[in-house]
């Protein structure tokens, strides 16, 4: 039993974590792309994010997209931007930072390149400014 138990704590912790970002358009791109082959879903809770602040990271990468899925994320994303308090362009990357939800800060993230597209949800303590500085560290 006392293994068992923190085991369905994790389980729980996991599911909760997963869903965090009920509520908004973007949840439906990760439900329901997800399952393509050529794409890639990642999720990781607080204790792997601990160090950076954070308690949830949400990706999706979506490989050689079509052209009907890029059209469908961006729509998904203008609904959500719509709420944003800030937004950041910069080429084919988009920024979108939405209001805090019992004090935790929440950002929608979007590049589209020539071969895949990623979507990223965050959210946790970290503002903007320490998560830029934390994983967009300029390559010397």
């Amino acid at each position: 039993m006392k293994r068992i138990l923190p085991l369905i704590l994790t389980l729980l912790g996991l599911c909760f974590e997963a869903h965090a970002q009920k509520g908004l358009a973007i949840q439906s791109a990760f439900d329901e792309l997800a399952v393509r082959p050529n794409a890639t879903e990642v999720v990781m809770g607080a204790g792997r994010l601990k160090k950076y602040r954070l308690s949830l990271f949400h990706s999706l990468e979506i490989k050689s997209p079509s052209a009907s899925d890029r059209t469908r994320i961006e729509a998904l994303i203008q609904s959500d931007a719509a709420q944003a308090i800030r937004h950041e362009e910069n080429g084919g990357h988009r920024l979108c930072e939405l209001p805090n939800v019992k004090a935790t800060h929440r950002y929608i993230f979007y590049r589209l390149g020539s071969q895949s597209l990623t979507l990223i949800y965050i959210e946790g303590k970290a503002s903007l400014e320490q998560i830029k500085s934390q994983f967009l560290k300029k390559q010397k």
